[in-house]
């Protein structure tokens, strides 16, 4: 993993506390029964696992997460990865959307980095 600068962190960060605030704005608008109600509720778990990572790495913020649900946030996280070059794609050169995009995809690939570290690390343990 490369060293990232401390505005590349902090944008990493931000894109996190962006998809957890959109994550629970549409939460509110849901259903609790809704099929897409479980899925975003997972999703929104799997980023704030992701954002509780990078603060405990980049800021020493405890991080007290088990093995079981670090691996399936992990998953998630790269699950919605996969998802992201289709947009960025899509998106026009130049504008903020592009930009909002290229972003996540980075502080998706750090936050796994250090999640697999992490879980290494419960193997080795």
């Amino acid at each position: 993993m490369k060293n990232l600068t401390a505005e590349e962190k902090q944008q990493s960060i931000e894109a996190f506390h962006s998809i957890i605030r959109k994550s629970e704005k549409a939460l509110a608008h849901l259903k609790a029964d809704a099929p897409q109600t479980k899925l975003l509720e997972k999703r929104l778990n799997a980023a704030r696992i992701g954002l509780n990572m990078l603060l405990a790495q980049w800021e020493g913020q405890k991080f007290d997460v088990g093995r079981t649900d670090l691996i399936e946030a992990k998953k998630v996280l790269e699950d919605l990865l996969s998802t992201l070059p289709s947009y960025f794609e899509k998106a026009k050169e130049g504008s903020g959307q592009r930009t909002y995009i290229s972003r996540r995809i980075e502080a998706f690939h750090v936050a796994i980095f250090y999640m697999n570290d992490r879980i290494e690390n419960f193997e080795q343990a």
